[in-house]
């Protein structure tokens, strides 16, 4: 596995997706829809903030065990 590939899925994990109620969050690296919530802090001046783990069998994310931030949406 590249070093350039695993920056790229750590990047887009710290970037972050849009929560939304309806959907959950979908895993920014393979699609997966409606990944674990692994922890839900308290609302921080109006904005939800959660972290998931991708649970996708072969998402480079689930295999690094690395959490995805999200922001709650619309």
């Amino acid at each position: 596995m590249s070093a350039k590939l695993i920056a790229a899925a750590m990047a887009k994990a710290k970037e972050g997706v849009i929560f939304s109620p309806k959907d959950g969050a979908v895993c920014p690296w393979c699609g997966a829809v409606r990944i674990p919530v692994t922890s839900s802090p308290k609302w921080d001046g109006g904005i939800k903030v959660r972290y998931h783990k991708c649970k996708a069998e072969g998402c480079l994310l689930a295999q690094m065990g690395q959490g995805v931030k999200s922001i709650q949406g619309e």
